[in-house]
């Protein structure tokens, strides 16, 4: 195509005068400028605004400037949606090139089919004068047409994974809505600037396009400041939720803690540590009012040297297979010279896989027993994956050492060292404690609660107690501090960290005062427009009436002389 020389388009030829490489261009960084603009209105995920003027824009330009518009509008619905995916840190050809360049084909496709149904009923003129004319344009141009845009972007990034499908139907109004408002609003404004013929529009300039602006500068003022309004409400009761969460997991963590001291109390009692009737009554309402338990049990400190005494007194005892077993790493059994046992455990028959287990060998539960013998109070492990459960889940044993005589409490940690006797214990399915609290919609919360003990490791799958909602909230460092409330938990003598961040609010997905406010403002401003189109060409319908009366008068008067 010859430079200088516009795209066929016999409804619509470009300005005389004007390359239509210009007019593509030109378009483009109009288009590109006020879509940026007006997607810092947008909620997550960013992609669809209550108001897009530029929408107004693409369609203005294709109806003055013809087909030579089209690429103009492609290329800056492309660089605005490709900086979306830059701004949100996306890399790869989905997020940075597929998308922009199919959600820039809808809108193209959007700003053809509006001026295609425009000049079908409209014809050539673009005066806008009656209310009839003025309708017509509002309602294929906007309210038609843009269901174009609207229908390929949702699918678009549905297709793309931006999108769940439980959230297509509200990005798909909140997109039709802001680019019908767009039109309605933005191509007046834009077809005072470039509308033709420029005797029915550059005259509007003053009566239409700054009152609607002005309106438009107050009813921004007001959303500014609602939505501001809004977003504080939000963080306060974002604040007192995330409180609320944590008062609620610490009472989950501390019911296993009543537990376990019901057991050290039942051995102090007895004067020994628990044998397998004694646990199984100081166990059983526990285990019945608390589900999360996965077991209650009692180990049993025994020295190397009398590890076969010991084991075959077990098998007597029953049961007859009993043995003792290392899971994680028992190396240094020798030089520790002695053994942790898991004897006892209720209920039995779902904890079987666990009886005879080395606790000193499991890397997560020893550094707690050492503890709990040394200080004689109750010590949790680090979270590991539960030996006797069959779905992998994660969980963490709470130890409370025992001593000889029961009765009297070690006042040396020489002397809890030398009348250490075992512990007992109560193994807790983290994820199960905290179960009901793993709905984002009734605690408003996406949470996690983290191990984050100097002595965990990094991997966060190793360190997760529980958590809900989106999984990036378990990745330390994901997050800003705007976006992120941590409360730290002191239970057992660990650290633990608890992340929250806000489930999606009503006002961030198209509902809230600020977006009614906003919807019903921009209505009004649309109304305004649509107002000031009418008014504006009744009185050019006048003047033109007066001119050409005048004329005829002149005319007759000429003739008469």
């Amino acid at each position: 195509m010859a430079e200088g020389r516009p795209p066929a388009d016999s409804a619509a030829p470009a300005t005389p005068g004007l390359p239509w490489w210009q007019v593509a261009v030109l378009t483009a960084l109009a288009y590109a400028a006020v879509g940026a603009l007006a997607l810092m209105l947008a909620g997550p995920p960013g992609y669809a605004s209550p108001l897009y003027p530029a929408a107004g824009i693409a369609l203005a330009a294709r109806l003055v400037f013809g087909a030579a518009a089209l690429p103009g509008v492609w290329l800056g619905a492309f660089a605005v949606n490709a900086s979306l995916g830059v701004l949100h840190g996306q890399g790869g050809l989905v997020p940075l090139l597929l998308l922009p360049a199919v959600i820039g084909f809808g809108a193209a496709m959007q700003a053809e089919l509006g001026a295609w149904l425009i000049r079908r009923q409209l014809g050539d003129s673009l005066a806008l004068n009656a209310p009839r004319q003025i309708a017509t344009a509002g309602l294929l141009g906007g309210i038609v047409a843009c269901v174009a845009s609207a229908s390929v972007a949702t699918a678009a990034l549905w297709m793309a994974g931006v999108l769940a499908p439980d959230q297509l139907l509200a990005a798909w109004r909140t997109w039709w809505l802001g680019d019908t408002l767009g039109v309605l609003i933005a191509a007046p404004l834009a077809l005072t600037l470039i509308g033709r013929p420029q005797a029915d529009w550059r005259p509007r300039r003053r009566t239409l396009a700054l009152p609607l602006l002005a309106a438009l500068a107050v009813l921004a003022l007001g959303v500014a400041e609602v939505r501001r309004l809004d977003q504080v409400r939000q963080r306060s009761q974002f604040e007192h939720d995330a409180t609320q969460l944590k008062a609620m997991v610490a009472q989950r963590l501390h019911e296993a803690e009543h537990a376990l001291h019901a057991l050290q109390s039942a051995a102090r009692v007895a004067g020994a540590p628990l044998d397998e009737a004694g646990l199984r009554r100081a166990s059983a309402w526990w285990l019945q009012h608390t589900p999360a338990l996965q077991a209650a049990g009692v180990g049993l400190r025994v020295p190397l040297a009398e590890l076969e005494g010991f084991v075959a007194q077990a098998r007597q005892q029953g049961p007859a297979g009993f043995r003792v077993f290392d899971r994680d790493d028992g190396s240094d059994r020798r030089q520790r010279g002695e053994l942790m046992v898991v004897r006892h455990l209720e209920p039995a028959e779902r904890n079987r896989a666990a009886f005879g287990v080395n606790s000193l060998s499991i890397t997560a539960a020893r550094p707690a027993i050492e503890a709990t013998r040394d200080t004689g109070e109750a010590r949790v492990s680090a979270v590991f994956r539960l030996t006797q459960s069959d779905r992998n889940e994660p969980g963490v044993v709470i130890y409370q050492a025992l001593f000889r005589p029961a009765a009297e409490e070690p006042a040396s940690v020489a002397q809890r060292r030398d009348r250490w006797t075992g512990v007992v214990f109560v193994t807790l399915r983290t994820e199960a404690a905290l179960a009901d609290l793993a709905d984002p919609a009734s605690t408003r919360l996406n949470w996690c609660l983290l191990d984050a003990d100097a002595s965990a490791g990094a991997d966060r799958t190793t360190r997760r107690l529980a958590s809900a909602g989106t999984p990036e909230v378990c990745e330390l460092g994901r997050m800003g501090a705007a976006q992120l409330i941590e409360h730290a938990l002191d239970w057992g003598g660990r650290r633990w960290l608890l992340r929250m961040t806000a489930a999606p609010s009503p006002s961030a997905t198209g509902g809230g005062e600020a977006s009614l406010l906003s919807l019903t403002g921009l209505v009004a401003a649309a109304m305004l427009g649509a107002l000031l189109l009418v008014v504006t060409g009744h009185t050019r319908r006048v003047e033109r009436a007066v001119a050409e009366g005048t004329e005829q008068l002149r005319a007759e008067i000429a003739e008469r002389r």
